[in-house]
């Protein structure tokens, strides 16, 4: 019989997983165009008041709840906004203030959000989050997996912001064969994704070995 579609893809991708490829860590791009681009918390922006230059606000850091703060006017929300979008926002409310608000705005700096991946992996090390958004794409943009990984229990974990960690697993090979209910997780700034050896057969000592390998993740 021969297999369906979706089984070939499954294969094929699996195939490109265990492959080492030549993908390096870099710097931090958003990916996305400047217009696109969705103002993130940690963001530096600048306001430029064409007319009255005394409001100009060279940096401004975006709070973690998404809010910036400005002269004359209460907070307004920034983060999840393009730069089009909170110009408008801007001129609307500076409009009942000054006779013609005419601002610019600029990103400045971006916030670069970070994912740690090691383990049995081809490339381990620190990626920008922007760019894998999954545990899967995560365990592609590191270069896939080495021979000796556990495909079926790789480990998700994300500070609980006490000191300890938020631990899953994740089934790769149940994903890429779309079987049971197993699901892609989704990742975090701040998230380690980390591969077993195919040894590690139980839970508790693949979180072992997570715990022994974080210092090596930094």
């Amino acid at each position: 019989m021969r297999p369906t579609f979706s089984v070939i893809v499954a294969a094929v991708i699996f195939g490109l997983l265990t492959l080492p490829t030549n993908a390096q860590v870099k710097e931090p791009e958003t990916g996305l165009a400047p217009a696109l681009y969705q103002i993130q918390p940690g963001d530096k922006i600048s306001l430029k008041f064409f007319s009255n230059p005394e409001l100009n606000e060279p940096a401004i850091v975006v709070r973690p709840d998404g809010f910036i703060s400005a002269q004359l006017i209460d907070d307004i929300k920034a983060g999840g906004r393009t730069v089009a979008e909170l110009k408008k926002e801007l001129e609307l409310q500076y409009n009942e203030i000054l006779l013609t608000p005419m601002i610019s705005v600029s990103v400045i700096d971006f916030v670069q959000p970070r994912i740690y991946v090691g383990g049995q992996i081809n490339k381990p090390g620190r990626y920008d989050l922007r760019e894998a958004k999954t545990v899967v794409q995560a365990v592609f943009l590191a270069g896939g997996f080495t021979r000796d990984a556990r495909r079926s229990m790789v480990i998700h974990a994300r500070p609980d912001g006490k000191g300890d960690w938020k631990i899953q697993t994740a089934n790769v090979m149940n994903i890429l064969n779309q079987k049971g209910t197993d699901r892609d997780l989704t990742l975090q700034d701040g998230d380690y994704v980390f591969v077993p050896d195919s040894k590690m057969s139980q839970f508790n000592r693949a979180v072992e070995a997570f715990r022994g390998l974080l210092p090596s993740f930094l």
